[in-house]
This record gives structure tokens, C-alpha cells and sequence, in this order.
């Protein structure tokens, strides 16, 4: 079995300011065909709208870019419109201290379409504080 990413630490933002221009959009949750659990969080900043995946590195840990951008579509998350559309990748620990994936794909600009989220977004739930 693979361990669950834990996105708990994160604070989230839901208004731009001078100290932090993202805006935090939406997530969701799932799992991957090996059962591999994955978390995604969507966001913005500076007119540009990112996916940001986090799944276990476990059995991974060598995949390249092109893999991990493969995987995603052969997954179904993610429809790449181009074959150059922006992703990068970072192996992360996360609070649990789990090794993961972080893979962050661009899906546009304001001028610019370069992949399609093939995702149902969840809101995020905002406490009495946001």
C-alpha cells in the first residue's frame, strides 16, 4: 500500500495581496491505477493557472519529467494540448515525512491554453477566519 499524501500544514489563500498573489482555486482527490493514493490542488497567480500533484515516490523515485507528464495522462487526469506544455517535478517530503512527487503543470495563461484538467474540483471549504 502506498502512504497518502498529507497536504495538512498548508495554509490556504483566497485573496491576493502584496504577500502572497496566489489564490488557491480548488482540489481533489484519488487514486492512481497501481492504487498509489495522489492529492491535486489548483491554482493561480500572475494569470497563470497551475495543477500541482502529489502522490508517493515509492516505486518512482527515477522517473523523469516526460514519465511523470506521461503518467499523468495515461491516468487521466490531465489532456496536454501540446507536446511542449510546461511541467516541472521535485521530489518533496511532506509533513507525515513522506517522500512524494510534487508535479506542477501549467494548464494556461490568460493568452494561452496547454492542457485540459479532466478533474471535478472540489471548493475549499473556508473557516469563519478566510
Amino acid at each position: 500500500m502506498y502512504p497518502k499524501p498529507d497536504r495538512s500544514d498548508q495554509i490556504r489563500n483566497f485573496v491576493k495581496s502584496e504577500e502572497n498573489e496566489a489564490i488557491d482555486v480548488g482540489w481533489n482527490e484519488g487514486s492512481l491505477s497501481d492504487g498509489r493514493q495522489y492529492h491535486v490542488e489548483c491554482w493561480a497567480e500572475d494569470q497563470i493557472t497551475m495543477l500541482t500533484f502529489f502522490f508517493s515516490s515509492v516505486g518512482l523515485e527515477t522517473y523523469s519529467e516526460a514519465l511523470l507528464k506521461g503518467l499523468l495522462e495515461e491516468e487521466n487526469l490531465v489532456q496536454f494540448i501540446t507536446s511542449d506544455a510546461p511541467i516541472s517535478v521535485m521530489l518533496i517530503t511532506d509533513v507525515s515525512g513522506k517522500e512524494l512527487w510534487l508535479v506542477n503543470v501549467v494548464v494556461g495563461t490568460e493568452d494561452e491554453l496547454f492542457a485540459n484538467d479532466l478533474l471535478s474540483l472540489r471548493a475549499y471549504e473556508k473557516s469563519d477566519s478566510d
